[in-house]
């Protein structure tokens, strides 16, 4: 039933309003100058690894005016770009070299990635752990805190409320399917991800329908729908149906739905937003190999839900004043009754509870800043009401960017009265050299057991021939670890020693239009949520090869990835290390073959069928083939 639910759905996104080949499909039409606007071809060159990314097809401005670039045929003459929904305040980056954790919406399909957590997992710092595929929970730790990573969706912070996470956000219900940009800014002391939601500028009607499947029993449905109206209006609909099965458990089916209706003209912007995303997950075998504890992570049935209300002034990203004001409900909760995850570990099946109290909270966010001179003012102000409990969460940032220079000083006080505060500073002298560093305090009220902890990071790279070659420390003192009891109900918050790790980076091409990244970090030693190594180095080559097709109507992308880990620590009582993983290691490989608007996808996890496990006692999926098509109409 919900195979057939998922194809009605991936069927009516891609004949929604018409059907996108009898119209004659092609190239959406595309402004002359905008700053969403499509990248156009200079020469046949291989862009530098700053994104995984695979452009749209390039479009001539002579074909702008009267007619599509790929059939010949007519744009409609009133078809106009409207002004945009506003963004979210978005951070500058004090990256060095080639680095970037930055993606939009297509680089974050090319990655390979079918969750956020997939994604994050490419981050350097990030230890993404998981007990299946991609339904399974998902949590990742920074630096080996898991409590140290935060998650805001169109200015909106994403407060993991759902009880049965324990405050730590799970990555496998965060929607990724619903967004447009990806942007991560690394701060010594905590990992913040701003995402931004799908926005759209055309009064022709934008569709788009993704189909992806495989082992593990995968079958995956996405589509999307989009409009805007002669009078700035604009009306959105997304929605994304997955289901798999795992020879081990701990999969299951989810569906997620997005609707938004907006209005923007000239500086002023007004949508309400609704997301939904809920999630059918089966009960997980721990330690198969030796001896299985059937149900230790018990099935779940349940949903998370986030409604905002967004007017705005002006766009944060452009010189001069702006103001955001928006009204959010965020829910989740328990939708049936299933085995309890509340009381004591259960090495076998556990009795059944009572559903679990769906918990909601609402949150006011005043933004407003002004850029001016490459000098950025901005202040965050937050007021959350839960459970007859409200808080007021003020915060500040003051940046200055230039090409030599930039800085980032941000300081809050949070909704559990922690005052965080970090700088962050790139500087930049010679076109070769870059050094870059972080500073972080993170002090809990004065009534808490939570440690006062703070964290540096001093990076610098050299640049020899388009090749970034880099290293770094970090040092973290004695804090307080979050438990992610949504993998294990016996965890519990633990202190953990100060410690030092040491970063290697290569980035840059090697020959004939292939390239290489490497991350690695290497720690003092290994502690809770945190390998002492681990390392990740990704091959690719991928060109248009815009000699023979000069339109951009062609795109190659062949990708391998080796990951490498060392054994992995999970906390039994006041033992930091008392459960243990193995490490190893793992390649996969992934192709992406775009023609025109089509883009075919073959991935490749596991190639070589490793059994390894990311947290003790669940077993990863082996030699995992996914394949699919995304498919952009414009009628």
């Amino acid at each position: 039933m919900r195979v057939f639910v998922g194809l009605l759905f991936a069927a009516f996104a891609a004949f929604t309003p018409a059907v996108g080949l009898a119209q004659g499909g092609g190239s959406p039409p595309v402004p002359k100058s905008t700053s969403d606007s499509i990248r156009r071809p200079v020469a046949d060159t291989v862009r530098k690894p700053v994104a995984d990314t695979i452009t749209r097809p390039a479009i001539p401005d002579s074909a702008f005016a009267r007619r599509d670039s790929v059939n010949g045929s007519r744009i409609p003459p009133r078809d106009t770009l409207k002004s945009p929904l506003v963004r979210p305040y978005a951070p500058a980056s004090t990256e060095i070299g080639a680095a970037s954790w930055h993606w939009d919406r297509d680089a974050m399909y090319a990655s390979g990635a079918l969750t956020l957590g997939d994604l994050l997992a490419t981050v350097p710092g990030v230890n993404l752990m998981r007990t299946g595929f991609i339904i399974a929970p998902q949590v990742a730790a920074w630096y080996g805190d898991p409590g140290r990573v935060r998650v805001f969706l169109d200015g909106v912070e994403l407060d993991a409320i759902n009880v049965r996470n324990g405050g730590v956000t799970d990555f496998a219900v965060v929607p990724m399917w619903s967004l447009e940009d990806v942007n991560i800014e690394r701060s010594a002391g905590e990992l913040r991800v701003h995402l931004r939601t799908v926005r759209t500028r055309s009064t022709t009607a934008s569709t788009r329908a993704d189909i992806l499947t495989g082992t593990e029993n995968l079958n995956l449905y996405r589509g999307f729908f989009g409009k805007r109206f002669d009078n700035g209006v604009m009306l959105q609909l997304l929605g994304q149906q997955q289901s798999s099965i795992s020879r081990t458990g701990m999969d299951g089916a989810s569906f997620g739905g997005m609707a938004r209706i907006g209005w923007a003209r000239g500086n002023w912007s007004v949508d309400g937003t609704l997301l939904h995303q809920s999630v059918d997950r089966n009960s997980g075998v721990r330690n198969v190999v030796t001896t299985p504890e059937i149900n230790a992570l018990p099935a779940f049935q349940g949903s998370e839900n986030l409604t905002y209300l967004r007017a705005a002034w002006r766009d944060p990203q452009n010189d001069g004043p702006w103001a955001q004001l928006i009204a959010a409900s965020i829910s989740a909760g328990e939708s049936r009754a299933k085995s309890s995850l509340l009381g004591a570990q259960q090495p076998s099946a556990a009795p059944t509870d009572t559903v679990d109290t769906m918990r909601v909270s609402t949150q006011y966010t005043l933004a407003a800043g002004i850029t001016k001179w490459g000098l950025k003012l901005s202040s965050t102000n937050r007021f959350r009401s839960m459970q007859g409990k409200s808080t007021f969460s003020p915060g500040a940032r003051v940046e200055y960017e230039s090409k030599l220079l930039t800085v980032s000083a941000f300081g809050e006080r949070g909704s559990d009265s922690t005052t965080r505060s970090d700088v962050q500073a790139r500087f930049a002298p010679l076109s070769w050299f870059n050094v870059s560093g972080s500073v972080s305090r993170y002090a809990p009220n004065s009534g808490s057991s939570r440690l006062i902890t703070a964290a540096s990071r001093v990076e610098g790279a050299l640049k020899w021939r388009d090749r970034w070659v880099g290293g770094g420390i970090i040092t973290r003192g004695a804090s307080t670890v979050a438990a992610p009891i949504e993998l294990d109900t016996a965890l519990r918050a633990v202190n953990v020693a100060a410690s030092t790790g040491t970063i290697v980076t290569i980035r840059g091409p090697l020959l004939r239009g292939w390239s290489l990244d490497v991350d690695a970090i290497n720690w003092a030693a290994a502690d809770a949520y945190r390998p002492q190594t681990q390392a990740r180095a990704r091959l690719w080559f991928e060109s248009s090869f815009l000699e023979s097709f000069p339109r951009g109507n062609f795109h190659l992308s062949v990708a391998g990835t080796y990951e490498y880990r060392t054994a992995g620590y999970a906390p039994l009582g006041k033992n930091s290390i008392g459960q243990t993983t193995a490490g190893g290691s793992v390649i996969s490989t992934l192709l992406e073959i775009r023609i025109s608007t089509a883009v075919i996808s073959w991935q490749y996890r596991n190639t070589t069928g490793t059994v390894y496990a990311t947290y003790p006692g669940y077993v990863m999926p082996r030699l995992v083939n996914t394949y699919g098509v995304r498919w952009e109409f414009w009628n």
